[in-house]
């Protein structure tokens, strides 16, 4: 497993180039990364390429478009025009690529939050890639849903179109003993003269709130249920995906924490 901690929260942004969140999405880097994730990023074009017939003379938004690749592969699948909404600075160079690639007909990219920017026309299909940790890290979602309510005609179209979180309690005592120690450091009453012993707890509460992403053999879990929590993305609200389920767990062992899966 990897405990390195995911992308900054969207929480404050406010749509600057001077806040974390927009600074990381900024950086090639961080867009080469995804770019290649190939499993992820083949698996939306061919949801796009294996529905033509939706896509032939439509109109699309990209709702968080980065470095453009799915407003590229909206026009490769029959779009008659892409309108790509990114916030940070990603869109600059997301611009150079639509203009180096001929696409300055077809393509056009917005630099600017999804709830404030100006389409010329309302749009056929909306596409995004909104899943963060858990669904709603780095709150996409919200965005998502605010492009559907701003600009998707009337029985348009959402690729992806829903989503479902599975969930389970676990308990892994390795990576209990490692997340322990990782706040030992706290833990020590003189530290060049100084007693920093009072800070362990509040380590301890930082440390296990950090997400664990990675694989997991399914032996750690303890219970054969399941909460899930199905996620409409035509319907949904705000309010309505913050609610929570519930899952009986009836396995032996001391709860270490929840593993959670999202699937579309």
């Amino acid at each position: 497993m990897s405990s390195n901690p995911p992308p900054p929260p969207a929480d404050s942004s406010d749509g600057s180039t001077g806040n974390i969140f927009s600074r990381y999405y900024a950086q090639l880097s961080h867009q080469q990364n995804m770019l290649q994730d190939y499993i992820r990023t083949t698996t939306y074009q061919n949801a796009m390429f294996e529905n033509t017939t939706d896509f032939e003379g439509s109109a699309v938004l990209d709702v968080g478009t980065g470095s453009g690749v799915l407003a590229f592969f909206a026009v490769q699948s029959g779009a008659r025009k892409a309108y790509g909404v990114e916030m940070s600075d990603i869109a600059i160079q997301a611009r150079k690529l639509v203009k180096a690639n001929g696409m300055e007909d077809k393509i056009t990219i917005l630099k600017g939050k999804i709830e404030e920017v100006e389409l010329p026309e309302k749009v056929d299909i909306i596409v995004s890639e909104p899943l963060g940790f858990l669904l709603v890290h780095e709150r996409m979602l919200e965005s998502y849903i605010a492009g559907r309510d701003r600009w998707l005609k009337p029985g348009g179209k959402m690729f992806p179109s829903n989503s479902t979180i599975f969930t389970a309690p676990f308990t892994d005592q390795a990576l209990y003993d490692e997340t322990v120690a990782r706040g030992e450091f706290w833990d020590n009453d003189s530290f060049m003269g100084i007693d920093f012993s009072c800070l362990q707890e509040q380590s301890n509460v930082e440390n296990f709130g950090q997400p664990v992403v990675g694989y997991f053999h399914p032996d750690i879990l303890l219970c054969e249920d399941r909460a899930s929590k199905f996620v409409d993305f035509h319907t949904v609200t705000k309010e309505e995906y913050n609610e929570g389920s519930a899952v009986d767990a009836q396995g032996q062992g001391h709860v270490k924490g929840n593993a959670t899966q999202v699937a579309e």
